[in-house]
């Protein structure tokens, strides 16, 4: 073999262990260069990094900065902030870090022992592909002084969607210590409108007779959805600052199947919260705005999967004393089966349809002097009628519901008498009306347009011997509840049922009695339908047994609880109401169905814990101390809440109004304190 030989078959053993190397490397065969790929691609834009203001925290306390990132050229991708080094007896903790938004905040805390002076805490911000950016938060510490007071916060975060009109009320307290009566001032940093949320104090000063302020809370319209931070600050001559963190969450509105919509912003709730079966309350945030109408209504939604929800509503409620604090509530508590929640909510604008401007004027005529007249209209249309004292009157209708409605009007006679005092004489009826705002309708006279009411008689059993009062009501599919007349209590049981006779009927017009014994103590109540009045019998339901009702767990001493049992008659609901005793009351209205109580003749209702709800304010609860009316309800009818004049006088009541339908209820009442 010649040398150039072996040198050649040498070059292609090279060559083949090369290609056996490339083919190992690269899954591939042969002998081609390989390709580099190319680098990945470089994120465009860039940002910059910047603190918003610089802090004072007093030794011993700590302080919440906003740091401002700046994006640059159409940059969004996730920027992550630290605080790599801070100086002994001083922490940083960075809240929303990394994030796609326009900033973060950062917590100082600084230990009693650091000495007064000034201070920087460097910042460093990285996104991938871009350089680095840094920044640095300048903090002065002032030398701590004794503390004339402890200050606390409730609720540390608040809830809100961006914008439309949404507010949320919180409250900063605080506890003197002894001998200390000065005024406190308080204010809130970092949260002025500058990131999109905004958190005030009213007072900005706590008076020395007082010990507390109110929080309010709002966004801006647009504000990027997020967790924005300040700090309250309480100071007082003299004293050492208290300082406590408080965010705004930022939140886009809550969705789901069920869509509990309002169409009268006096029903909006400032706080709306859910628990699906028996879990965690949660807050739901809502879409729309805070003051609902008809054609821009305010929807809370959510989608329950257990087969029973509770439904906690929370609205500011009476005002009766000059205290500066917003402190009167009302709770709505609802637990349902989930298809009742369906129904529920569905029913919202039906039964509280939106505040109108329309109105309506008639004259009147053809009665005798001095008639009681009463005039009916929509459901919470307001008719009134002048004096009755002359020949003709004048009537007057307001808050008419859109489209046609039914007008009813009434004269009734004044007997004198014990038994029957008030006798429904004539009756005008007239349907589909629907005139612009501000028409005087054709004249009502009762000689030539008035028809006589048809007369039946009901007898009551089981009454104890007690008196009762009774209000007899026609109802029409327009939404007419029309009052025939509500007389005051007395004993007779045998009691006239005035009713539009059969010739004037429509399809769906119904007749309603309700009957409500005048034992306030131990009420009890029949509600029936009929499409006609007739001759017939209503008993009332027995005594509700007495339930317990206490105050006080030691976890929770503004918890309530009442449990007892209700007899058959009123297993299809159980209802506890309650109300403070004392000035700016907190009202609590929770009722059970029967389909969630199981159908079964027990109940347990209690003020519920809302605590692991964002947002919820535990000052809403009742008051240490207070005295608190408490009413026991079994059964469906009136529960014993603010509107219980309307189901007993006037008979609008929250009943199914279906023809042959029969509603009993009973209540017992009481007086719990909380400790």
């Amino acid at each position: 073999m010649s040398a150039s030989f072996r040198l050649s078959l040498l070059a292609r053993r090279v060559r083949a262990l090369a290609g056996l190397s490339l083919l190992s490397a690269c899954g591939g065969g042969g002998d081609e260069t390989p390709v580099t790929p190319p680098p990945p691609p470089q994120p465009s834009g860039s940002f910059t990094l910047s603190v918003l203001a610089p802090l004072s925290v007093t030794a011993g306390q700590s302080g919440t900065a906003t740091v401002v990132i700046t994006r640059v050229n159409g940059f969004t991708g996730e920027v992550t902030v630290a605080a790599p080094s801070t100086p002994a007896g001083i922490t940083a903790s960075v809240t929303g870090s990394p994030t796609t938004l326009t900033g973060v905040s950062v917590t100082v805390s600084v230990a009693s022992t650091v000495a007064a002076g000034s201070y920087a805490i460097p910042l460093r911000a990285t996104a991938t592909g871009l350089a680095e950016q840094s920044a640095s938060i300048a903090v002065t510490v002032t030398a701590a002084q004794p503390a004339a007071f402890t200050m606390t916060v409730d609720p540390v975060e608040f809830e809100l969607p961006a914008g439309n009109g949404w507010t949320a009320n919180g409250i900063v307290s605080i506890v003197r210590n002894a001998g200390f009566t000065g005024a406190v001032n308080v204010s809130v940093t970092g949260l002025s409108g500058a990131t999109g949320a905004v958190v005030a104090t009213s007072p900005s000063s706590i008076a020395a007779t007082e010990t507390a302020s109110n929080l309010t809370a709002l966004t801006l319209e647009g504000a990027a959805p997020g967790v924005y931070t300040g700090t309250v600050r309480a100071t007082a001559t003299g004293f050492g600052e208290q300082t406590a963190t408080v965010r705004v969450r930022v939140s886009a509105p809550s969705t789901g199947t069920v869509r509990w919509t309002f169409c009268n912003a006096s029903r909006v709730p400032r706080f709306f919260a859910v628990r699906d079966g028996s879990g965690a309350w949660r807050h739901i945030v809502p879409a729309g705005p805070a003051a609902a109408t008809t054609g821009n209504p305010t929807t809370f939604s959510f989608t329950p999967s257990q087969s029973t929800a509770g439904i906690a509503m929370v609205s500011l409620g009476e005002k009766t004393s000059a205290s500066p604090l917003i402190q009167g509530f009302r709770w709505d508590v609802f637990y349902l089966t989930a298809q009742e929640v369906v129904e529920q909510a569905a029913a919202e604008c039906v039964r509280w349809p939106d505040v109108t401007t329309r109105t309506a004027t008639a004259t009147v005529s053809g009665y005798q002097s001095f008639d009681a007249m009463v005039g009916s209209a929509s459901r919470f249309a307001l008719v009134n009628t002048g004096s009755t004292g002359t020949a003709s009157t004048t009537l007057t209708a307001s808050n008419l519901k859109a489209g046609s409605f039914d007008l009813f009007l009434t004269r009734s006679s004044f007997t004198g008498g014990v038994n029957t005092p008030i006798v429904p004489q004539g009756i005008i009826l007239r349907r589909a009306l629907d005139p612009a705002s501000g028409t005087v309708l054709p004249a009502l006279n009762f000689g030539t347009e008035g028809f006589a009411p048809t007369v039946s008689t009901v007898s009551y059993g089981n009454t104890n011997g007690e008196s009762f009062f009774v209000a007899q009501n026609f109802l029409t599919t327009n939404g007419l509840n029309g009052l025939f007349n509500a007389v005051a209590s007395y004993a007779q049981t045998a009691r006239p049922w005035y009713g539009v006779p059969a010739s004037r009927l429509q399809a769906g017009d119904l007749h309603q009695i309700v009957a409500t014994t005048s034992t306030a103590a131990a009420r009890r109540s029949v509600i029936a339908f009929a499409d006609q009045v007739s001759t017939r019998m209503l008993d009332f339901g027995p005594v509700l047994p007495t339930p317990t009702v206490s105050a006080g767990a030691p976890a929770a001493p503004w918890l309530i609880r009442a449990t007892g049992t209700v007899p058959t008659e009123y297993n299809a609901r159980a209802a506890l109401y309650l109300r403070e005793t004392i000035a700016d009351p907190r009202a609590f209205m929770i009722t059970a169905s029967r389909g969630y109580l199981g159908g079964a003749g027990t109940y347990d209702l209690a003020i519920p814990d809302l605590s692991s709800a964002t947002g919820f304010t535990a000052f809403w609860n009742a008051r240490r101390g207070a005295a608190l009316r408490w009413t026991v309800t079994g059964g469906e009818g009136d529960p014993g809440s603010s509107e219980e004049t309307f189901c007993i006088q006037v008979g609008i009541c929250a009943v199914k109004a279906v023809s042959g339908a029969v509603y009993k209820s009973a209540q017992a009442t009481g007086t719990v304190t909380v400790p």
